[in-house]
């Protein structure tokens, strides 16, 4: 049922646009009540955000299966782990990468809610180090790979023609130059 509604509201907002469309409508849409709308997502927001909080026990599950020391290449598989996409599903993204991007208190709240990968990161970057997750390198670590990840969901959505694979093919050369950049000692 979540889907469903996370699907009709997508194709909704996309339509009508994110502010102009109001939770009655998304409710009807998706063939529920309002309560029951609610139910699943808290806002309005959380339909476009709450995959965001999905990808970041993802993330953190893919890395703590990660062996090794070295971050980069942890954060690397991990990414390429969560971020395996059907090319039915590609639409969907593309319509929240949009609103992300295109919505100011969306991209405003999801902003926020990246802190939380941007921790996640640095705690398994510091633990990797053997370093305290407050230190400087950690989290510069955690906010380079999200500020990294963004720019590679920029770059994909900008590219209507890209498929599943262009967008591993991104995360890869991304990475590439955060290991440049954050080699081992």
């Amino acid at each position: 049922m979540a889907q469903r509604l996370e699907n009709v509201a997508l194709e909704l907002f996309a339509s009508q646009g994110f502010d102009e469309t109001t939770v009655d409508e998304l409710a009807v849409a998706g063939g529920v009540g309002r309560r029951t709308f609610f139910r699943y997502f808290p806002t309005k927001l959380d339909v476009v955000l709450g995959e965001l909080d999905d990808g970041l026990a993802a993330l953190v599950a893919a890395l703590a299966d990660e062996p090794g020391d070295d971050p980069v290449a942890a954060a690397r598989a991990a990414f390429l782990a969560i971020n395996h996409y059907a090319a039915a599903e590609l639409p969907a993204l593309r319509r929240r990468l949009g609103l992300i991007e295109d919505v100011p208190e969306l991209a405003a709240r999801a902003t926020v809610r990246y802190r939380d990968w941007e921790s996640a990161l640095a705690a398994d970057a510091a633990r990797r180090w053997d370093d305290d997750p407050a230190s400087l390198r950690a989290q510069v670590f955690g906010r380079a790979v999200v500020a990294s990840m963004r720019a590679v969901f920029s770059a994909w959505h900008g590219r209507p023609e890209a498929d599943a694979d262009a967008l591993g093919g991104l995360v890869e050369e991304a990475f590439d130059a955060l290991a440049r950049g954050f080699a081992s000692r």
